[in-house]
């Protein structure tokens, strides 16, 4: 058909979507948050670009417009686990523990294979004095993702404030020959 825009020029939610994880990835967190506004103006039940949207908020300091955007992702797709998660950390970022705890704990009865959000859960038990369920969590992840030295770090921090300073230093020296980081 003459005069027909090509099909890959064409405005689709999912091509600014894409354009949006692309800008992510190279740091363009405004031109990011663009790529997404328009995916969500030409599909308003996008909860993926919600949800992607939500966590370059977060990234550049708006932990209010991501909290706003990760609700709305879970009120579009309740059974999304990702976006219970991106909530946890905002929750956690805004100091708010309990409802980051609810949130981390909806995102693994919906994705108990998740072993990132065990570790962030696992910090949060941490920070409150939980210790033997942070242990739990960071021993979860660590089972999930055996080379997350994150994980086997902060293990080895619980344990040792748990009083196991033998199971504590082992942790820490395993985290240390995964990853260079946390030799010290």
């Amino acid at each position: 058909m003459l005069g027909a825009m090509p099909l890959a020029a064409q405005e689709t939610p999912v091509s600014h979507f894409n354009a949006g994880v692309k800008k992510f990835r190279q740091g363009d967190l405004p031109g990011a948050i663009a790529e997404f506004d328009r995916a969500i103006e030409l599909k308003p039940d996008y909860w993926k670009a919600f949800s992607s949207r939500g966590v370059a908020k977060q990234n550049s300091g708006d932990l209010q417009g991501a909290l706003r955007d990760q609700s709305k992702a879970i009120e579009l797709n309740p059974k999304n686990a990702g976006a219970y998660g991106n909530r946890g950390t905002v929750h956690r970022d805004l100091k708010n523990p309990g409802a980051a705890l609810a949130d981390y704990s909806t995102a693994l009865s919906l994705d108990p294979s998740d072993w990132y959000t065990y570790s962030n859960r696992g910090v949060v038990q941490f920070d409150q004095g939980l210790l033997d369920a942070a242990i739990a969590d960071f021993s979860k992840a660590i089972e999930l993702k055996p080379d997350y030295a994150e994980a086997w770090f902060n293990r080895g921090v619980a344990r040792r404030k748990a009083g196991d300073e033998a199971g504590g230093n082992a942790d820490k020296a395993h985290a240390a020959e995964l990853d260079p980081r946390f030799r010290k």
